[in-house]
């Protein structure tokens, strides 16, 4: 697939770091940086194949990332579709700020 030049990634990590720290100054409130890899199927859409979050460490908490995917059992469906909303939230977000 990278070869064929299918996969394409959108990384709203860097660009939301800043403003990921300052919400979580804020108390009792978390924010995570996103990445998503996409896959140019047959079809000629982009695919969603993993959505990375990040939440960089603070005085209370270390850092914490983890990768999602789609899955088969419940609980990996419902992190699948919880990690596509945090994406999303951030696309639209950067769309309607920066885009415009």
């Amino acid at each position: 697939a990278i070869e064929q030049k299918k996969l394409f990634i959108v990384d709203y990590h860097d660009i939301l770091l800043p403003y990921v720290n300052k919400v979580r100054e804020l108390s009792g409130t978390t924010l995570y940086g996103s990445r998503a890899l996409f896959f140019h199927n047959k079809l000629g859409t982009l695919e969603p194949v993993a959505i990375e979050l990040t939440r960089p460490p603070s005085s209370t908490k270390p850092q914490w990332k983890q990768a999602f995917s789609p899955g088969f059992d419940a609980t990996n469906v419902w992190l699948w579709r919880l990690a596509k909303a945090h994406f999303l939230a951030h696309d639209s977000g950067y769309h309607q700020l920066v885009s415009h």
